[in-house]
C-alpha cells in the first residue's frame, strides 16, 4: 500500500482549530481556489491572523471571503464553523448596513476605518443581540497591485459598555435617593434614574402596596396611561402581572408574551419594544414587601444570573432608600414628640414647684417655731424627729426652688438684675458657709479672693446659687485632701475656679456634664441624692451673665470648674442694670447649702459587741441618706440587732465581718448601687439565701415588677409607712428561718430537682430563640452586602478586560466563595424564618406547589435529562412559603444525589388509621407524601443524622451544599405538626416520607 504524505505550508502551521479547520477546508470549490494558489499577500496575512492572540480575520477578494483565527470564534457564536470561506455580506447579514460601507471604502478607496466601541446588534447565538466592538479595516495590497483584501482587529467592548452603563445607574440611584426624606421622593427619583438608562430599561414602573387589603397604587412610572394607576390584586390585570405570587412568595418573577398583551410599549433606546418584563419585589422593611418594581428588559440581551442581580440591585437600593425614609418620618415624629414633651414637662414643673410651696411653708412655719419654742416638753427621740422634718423639709423646699428657677428659664421668663457688687467679698462671705463641714470633714478649705480693679454687675441670687451648687458639687465628690475657691480678673472678666481633689470625672462623662437630669453612672461621693440639674443650672445662670463655664478633669485626682462673666455693664441689657448696689441684700441659701453639707458627713458607726452576742436577728440597713439611716435604725432596733452602711461597697465589708438574716438597701446609691449589690450578693453560694428588701422612690407597678425582676425578695416604694415595712421584714426573717429548716430536713427534694430542670429547659428554649433571631437577622444583612460583592466584583471585572489573567483568576475566586456564602446565607435565612408566629396556615394546594418547583428546576431537570413522576396531590392546610420550600429542597437533594441519569417519583395518599405513626396524634388525619429516587442513597444508620443542621454524609467537594436543606424539611413538618422520615440503601437511592395533617 503507497502512502501520500500531505505537505503543510508553512504559513499554515499551527494556528490550533481554526488552523486545522483551514487546512482540511476545500478551498477549491471557493472562488480562492485550493491554498498553494493563493497570493503571497493573502498567505502573509493568514500567517499573521493564525499567530495572532487577538480575534482578526481576513476578507479576500470581490465577495470578501471570510477567514478567522481561533480567539474569533466567540465573536462569531453560533455561526462557528458554519461561516468559514463565505462571503463576509451572508457571514454578517444583519449587520451588513453598519460595516458594509466601511468594507467598500476601504477596498474602493484604499482608505483604512477605525470605530471605537460601536454598536452591533448581533444574531450569533439565535437572537438580536447587544455587542460593542472596537474595530479597524485595513486595506490588503495584492501582489500585482491594488487591494485584494481587508485585515481587520477586534476588542470586544460589550461587557465593559454594559458594566460601565449598569454602575452609573447604581450609583445615581443611590447618590439621589438617599438625600430624599419622603417615599414620594424616592419614588420619582427611582423613575428619573431609571429613566437616564433607556438600555436597560425600556420601560419601568413602581406600585405600592396600599394600606388597604388587596391594593397596589403606581407611584411611578415611564409608561404613560398605559397601566391602570389602582390596581385591585384580586383583578385580571394584577393577575397578569402576577402580584399576588411575587408577594406570597417574595420572590421576582417573568412575565412573557408582553407585546401580545399590551401591544408595542416604550422601547427605550430599541427600536423593537421588549416582549419579556420583570416584577421585582421591593423590601422596605425585613421580608415585608412593600412596593413592587416592573421592569421592560432589553430585548436583545439575555436574563442570566448576571443580569438578573443587576435588576435585583436596583430593588435593593429602592428598599434601603425606602426603609431610610421610613426611619427618617419615624425619628422625626420622635422628635416632634420629644419636643411637646419638653414643653408640657417645663410647663409641668412650673406649675408643681409654685403649688409645693405653699404646703412647705405651711409645714416649715411650725416646725420653726415649735424648734425655737420651749422643747422641754419633747423627748430626745421627739426633738430629734422634729429636727429631721425640718431638715428635709427645708431640703424639699430647696430642690423645689431649683426646679421652679429652671423651669423660668426653660420658659424664658426668668430676668435678672443686675447689681454692682463687690464679687470678692461676696465670694469669700459664700465660701465661708462651707468651711465648718469642710473641716468638720477632715478636709481643707483655701479661699483666695482677690479684689477687682473694674466693678462687676451680677444678679444677688443667681451668683449665690452658682458659688454654692459649684461648692455643694466639691464638697458631695471630695472625701479627702482640700477644696480651694479663687477669684481673679484677666482679660476684663471675673473668673472664678472652685478645684476639688476629689473622685474626678471619666473623660467620655466630661461632655455632658452640663447636660440636664445627666448623672455619672456608679460615681463614688458622699451621696446619690440629688436632682441631676444642679450644673446645668449654673450653666443657665452664667449664660444669662453672658458668661461661660468649662471644667477640667482626671478620673481619680479631682476636678475644676471655672466660671468666667465679663466685667462691668456694657454687654448687659440696660433695663436689667441698676447703678445702686443692694448692700442690705439678706439670704438664707448659704445656711441651707451649708446645714445640707453638713448632714452628708459620715460618722462611723460604733457597736458594743451586741451584734455577735445578740439572739435578736441581725438586719443590715443600706441608704447613702443619714436620715433615713437613722429612721430605720430607730424604728428597727427595737426588735432587731441593726447595723449600718451608706452605700453598697461598705454594706459588703460589713456582711463580710457578720452576716445578717436581712438587707434593707435603698437603690439608687453613689459607689455601689442597690441593684449591683443585690447581684453580688445572689451570686455568691455564702450570701445568696439572705432575703433583700429594695427601697426605691420609683412607684407604679412597673417600678415594682422591675425590683422583682432583679432578685429582690421583696420592694416598698417611698415613702412607706412604718407599720407596712415591720410587717415585711418579720415575714421574710420568718421566710428565711422556716426555708432554713427545710432545707437542713430535706435537701435536693425531687420538688427542687424537677425545677431546675424546668428553669434549665425554659432557658434552653430562650437561648435557642435568640439564636434563632440572630440567624434570622444576620443572615437578612449579610444579603445586601453579599450580593453587592458578586454584582459589583463582576462589574470591576468587565471593566478590567484584558488587563491580564491574573486579576481574572482572583476575581473568579472571590465570585466562587460568594457564591457558596450567598446559598449559606439563603439556607439559614430560610431555617431561620420557619420560627416566625406569625405564619397563617392556609388551603394550600400541593399540586400548584409541585408545579412552581418543576418549573424552577426546569433547566436542571433538562440538562441531567431527568424523569419526574407524580401522583395528583392533594390539598392540606399549611403554611405555602415552607412547603413551596419543602417540595424545593427534597427534589433539589434527589436532582444533587443522582449521578446516573434521575428517576424522581413522588406520591401522595391518605395514611390509615392504624399506620399513623406513634409520634403523631391518632385524633387527626394524616396525608403521606413521599419523594423517591435512584440517586446515591445512604447507610440506613444515618436516618437521623441527615436532619441535623450543618450535618453532611459526603465530601464537600463532591457535592456542594450547606448541609442545611433536611434540617430545614424537618422543621416544616414539625411546624406543620406532622414528621418526616428517611430511608435508603447505599447505591440504590433514597426515599423521604413526609406525614402532613389533612
Amino acid at each position: 500500500m503507497e502512502l501520500t504524505n500531505t505537505v503543510v505550508p508553512e504559513f499554515l502551521t499551527g494556528g490550533g482549530e481554526m488552523g486545522a479547520l483551514i487546512r482540511s477546508h476545500d478551498w477549491a470549490s471557493t472562488p480562492l481556489g485550493s491554498f498553494e494558489k493563493w497570493p503571497q499577500s493573502l498567505k502573509t496575512c493568514v500567517r499573521i491572523i493564525l499567530t495572532s492572540s487577538q480575534p482578526m480575520f481576513v476578507w479576500w477578494g470581490p465577495e470578501l471571503i471570510n477567514l478567522y483565527n481561533d480567539p474569533y470564534r466567540s465573536i462569531l457564536g453560533g455561526k462557528h464553523p458554519n461561516v468559514l470561506g463565505m462571503p463576509a455580506a451572508e457571514v454578517w447579514k444583519e449587520i451588513w448596513d453598519d460595516v458594509g460601507p466601511r468594507a467598500t471604502t476601504c477596498m474602493e478607496k484604499n482608505i483604512g476605518t477605525y470605530d471605537e466601541a460601536m454598536l452591533l446588534i448581533m444574531e450569533r447565538n439565535g437572537y438580536p443581540e447587544e455587542t460593542y466592538y472596537t474595530f479597524s479595516y485595513s486595506p490588503i495590497p495584492g501582489d500585482s497591485g491594488g487591494t485584494n483584501g481587508i485585515i481587520c482587529a477586534n476588542t470586544d467592548d460589550t461587557l465593559r459598555i454594559t458594566g460601565e452603563r449598569q454602575l452609573r445607574t447604581l450609583r445615581d440611584l443611590g447618590r439621589t435617593n438617599t438625600e430624599n426624606t419622603s417615599d414620594a421622593a424616592v419614588f420619582e427619583h427611582t423613575i428619573h434614574v431609571l429613566k437616564e438608562n433607556p438600555h436597560d430599561f425600556p420601560f419601568a414602573c413602581i406600585y405600592q402596596l396600599g394600606t388597604e387589603s388587596n391594593t397596589a397604587i403606581q407611584v411611578g412610572s415611564t409608561l404613560e396611561n398605559v397601566l391602570p394607576a389602582r390596581l385591585n390584586l384580586d383583578t385580571a390585570a394584577a393577575d397578569y402581572w402576577k402580584f399576588q405570587e411575587a408577594i406570597s412568595f417574595n420572590k421576582t418573577l417573568v412575565i412573557s408574551s408582553v407585546i401580545e398583551g399590551f401591544g408595542n410599549l416604550p422601547s427605550g433606546a430599541w427600536a423593537r419594544s421588549p416582549d419579556n418584563a420583570l416584577v421585582i419585589p421591593v423590601n422596605a422593611a425585613q421580608s415585608k414587601v412593600s412596593a413592587l418594581l416592573i421592569v421592560g428588559l432589553n430585548p436583545h440581551r439575555q436574563l442570566d444570573d448576571k443580569y438578573s442581580s443587576f435588576f435585583q440591585l436596583i430593588a435593593d437600593q429602592l428598599g434601603s432608600s425606602l426603609a431610610n425614609v421610613y426611619a427618617y418620618e419615624e425619628a422625626r415624629r420622635r422628635a416632634e414628640a420629644l419636643i411637646e414633651i419638653d414643653r408640657a414637662k417645663t410647663a409641668f414643673f412650673n406649675n408643681i414647684s409654685h403649688e409645693f410651696r405653699t404646703p412647705l411653708t405651711l409645714m416649715l412655719g411650725p416646725l420653726e417655731e415649735l424648734l425655737a419654742g420651749d422643747t422641754s416638753a419633747f423627748s430626745t427621740k421627739q426633738r430629734a424627729d422634729l429636727e429631721i422634718t425640718q431638715r428635709n423639709a427645708n431640703r424639699l423646699l430647696k430642690l423645689v426652688n431649683t426646679l421652679l428657677d429652671f423651669s423660668r428659664i426653660e420658659a424664658k421668663k426668668a430676668h435678672a438684675q443686675y447689681f454692682p457688687v463687690d464679687l470678692a467679698n461676696v465670694t469669700t462671705d459664700l465660701a465661708g458657709s462651707f468651711r465648718s463641714a469642710i473641716e468638720h470633714a477632715g478636709m481643707e478649705l483655701e479661699v483666695d479672693c482677690r479684689p477687682l480693679q473694674e466693678t462687676a454687675y451680677v444678679d444677688r441670687d443667681m451668683w449665690e446659687k452658682i458659688v454654692l451648687n459649684l461648692l455643694s458639687n466639691a464638697f458631695k465628690y471630695t472625701l479627702k485632701g482640700t477644696i480651694s475657691v479663687s477669684l481673679r480678673e484677666e482679660d476684663n472678666k471675673a473668673v472664678l475656679r472652685v478645684k476639688d481633689t476629689g473622685i474626678g470625672i471619666p473623660a467620655e462623662e466630661l461632655p455632658h456634664m452640663f447636660e440636664r437630669f445627666h448623672r455619672v453612672k456608679q460615681s463614688g461621693g458622699r451621696s446619690f441624692e440629688g436632682t441631676g440639674i444642679g450644673l446645668s443650672l449654673v450653666k443657665e445662670l452664667v449664660l444669662l451673665h453672658e458668661g461661660t463655664i468649662t471644667v477640667e478633669s482626671e478620673a481619680g485626682k479631682g476636678s475644676t470648674f471655672t466660671v468666667s462673666i465679663p466685667l462691668g455693664a456694657d454687654h448687659l441689657p440696660a433695663a436689667q442694670v441698676s447703678m445702686y448696689d443692694n448692700s442690705d441684700y439678706f439670704s438664707l441659701l448659704p445656711e441651707s447649702f451649708a446645714q445640707e453639707a453638713a448632714h452628708q458627713i459620715e460618722i462611723e458607726p460604733v457597736y458594743n459587741g451586741e451584734i455577735a452576742d445578740s439572739d435578736k436577728p441581725l438586719i443590715l440597713v443600706v441608704d447613702d441618706n443619714a436620715d433615713m439611716r437613722d429612721y430605720l435604725q430607730r424604728l428597727l432596733q427595737h426588735y432587731y440587732v441593726v447595723d449600718i452602711a451608706a452605700n453598697g461597697k461598705l454594706a459588703l465589708e460589713r456582711i463580710r465581718q457578720q452576716v445578717p438574716e436581712l438587707v434593707i438597701s435603698d437603690v439608687m446609691m453613689p459607689e455601689m448601687d442597690g441593684v449591683a449589690l443585690l447581684n453580688h450578693l445572689k451570686n455568691d453560694p455564702q450570701t445568696s439565701a439572705i432575703p433583700i428588701i429594695l427601697l426605691s422612690a420609683r412607684a407604679g407597678e412597673e417600678a415594682k415588677i422591675a425590683g422583682y425582676d432583679v432578685g429582690a425578695d421583696d420592694y416598698l416604694v417611698k415613702p412607706f409607712s412604718a407599720k407596712e415595712l415591720l410587717a415585711r421584714v418579720r415575714v421574710q426573717i420568718r421566710i428565711t428561718r422556716l426555708h432554713r429548716h427545710a432545707v437542713e430536713i430535706l435537701q435536693q427534694s425531687a420538688q427542687e430537682l424537677e425545677q431546675k430542670v424546668d428553669e434549665r429547659t425554659a432557658e434552653l428554649l430562650r437561648k435557642n430563640n435568640e439564636l434563632e433571631q440572630f440567624a434570622y437577622i444576620a443572615s437578612h444583612d449579610l444579603q445586601e452586602p453579599l450580593r453587592k460583592i458578586r454584582t459589583f466584583s463582576e462589574l470591576l471585572q468587565k471593566s478590567m478586560q484584558g488587563t491580564g489573567t491574573q486579576a481574572n483568576h482572583y476575581f473568579e475566586k472571590i465570585q466562587s466563595s460568594a457564591a457558596r456564602m450567598t446559598a449559606l446565607i439563603k439556607d439559614v435565612l430560610e431555617y431561620s424564618r420557619l420560627s416566625n408566629p406569625d405564619a397563617r396556615f392556609v388551603d394550600t394546594d400541593l399540586q400548584a406547589i409541585l408545579k412552581n418547583t418543576l418549573t424552577d428546576f426546569e433547566l436542571l431537570i433538562e440538562q441531567k435529562g431527568a424523569l419526574v413522576q407524580s401522583d395528583a396531590l392533594p390539598v392540606v392546610r399549611g403554611i405555602p412559603l415552607q412547603l413551596q420550600q419543602l417540595f424545593t429542597n427534597l427534589i433539589g437533594n434527589s436532582l444533587k444525589f443522582c449521578d446516573k441519569k434521575p428517576v424522581i417519583k413522588i406520591t401522595g395518599c391518605t395514611v390509615p388509621e392504624e399506620e399513623i405513626p406513634e409520634e403523631l396524634s391518632k385524633d387527626q388525619a394524616y396525608i403521606k407524601l413521599i419523594f423517591q429516587d435512584n440517586g446515591i442513597g445512604f447507610e440506613q444508620q444515618f436516618s437521623d443524622r441527615i436532619f441535623t443542621i450543618f450535618q453532611r454524609l459526603n465530601e464537600k467537594k463532591a457535592y456542594a451544599g450547606t448541609g442545611i436543606g433536611l434540617a430545614l424539611c424537618k422543621k416544616i413538618a414539625e411546624n406543620h405538626h406532622g414528621l418526616i422520615r428517611a430511608d435508603a440503601e447505599l447505591g440504590k437511592g433514597a426515599s423521604f416520607t413526609v406525614y402532613l395533617p389533612k
